[in-house]
């Protein structure tokens, strides 16, 4: 009676380990399959589609600039200057515009600058403007030289160069020389606005 109870024992025990074994085994294989299933993108995207039978969004995939934003909402324009590309909102006033692509690209100065489409169309900042890629020009100012004199015998000493952007941009150049105008140096034409001088020219500075 004793034997067959240690030998029903070692069997239920051996059984016992057995089906542990087993159930570990298994957790284990049932892990590693989901761990494999959850990092493959191919996976999630055949169950999503086959779930709601439209493919979701890749986020391996860039975006396209074409302005069609929807999960943004709004309307929005690709811009690009230089190496950046940006995305702009363009639901506000045309000022609101202007102020996010400078804001974007960090354009600190006052210098003018347009939106040109691939067409080489210029079009205006506007919330109604067709959605699409465009470039970013700004204005490289205007370039003249300034011939500087010797203040004891008004000799010629040097020319150096000048580039004006705005009206304002000349007048602080006139004030800091102490100038009231410019004149052409081969010329009798006294300038008084920005929009008189012609790019390329040499000007001396009159008091």
């Amino acid at each position: 009676m004793l034997s067959f109870n240690v030998q029903a024992s070692k069997e239920i025990h051996g059984f016992s380990c057995l089906r542990f074994f087993t159930d570990c085994c298994r957790q284990k294989l049932n892990l590693k399959r989901r761990l494999d299933h959850d990092g493959h993108p191919a996976i999630m995207t055949a169950q999503a589609v086959a779930e709601s039978g439209v493919p979701p969004w890749n986020w391996r995939k860039n975006p396209r600039n074409d302005g069609d934003c929807q999960s943004c909402g709004g309307r929005f324009i690709s811009v690009k200057w230089g190496d950046n590309t940006r995305m702009i909102e363009i639901n506000g006033t045309a000022e609101a515009i202007k102020e996010t692509i400078k804001s974007a690209f960090r354009l600190r100065t006052k210098r003018a600058f347009w939106l040109e489409d691939k067409n080489q169309i210029i079009r205006s900042l506007d919330k109604d403007m067709p959605l699409g890629n465009y470039t970013l020009h700004v204005d490289e100012g205007l370039v003249i030289k300034v011939c500087l004199y010797d203040e004891s015998d008004h000799i010629p000493v040097h020319t150096e160069e000048k580039i004006f952007y705005t009206e304002d941009n000349y007048r602080d150049f006139l004030t800091r020389r102490g100038w009231t105008y410019l004149r052409e140096l081969d010329g009798l034409r006294n300038i008084f606005n920005m929009d008189d001088l012609r790019p390329g020219a040499i000007y001396h500075g009159v008091t």
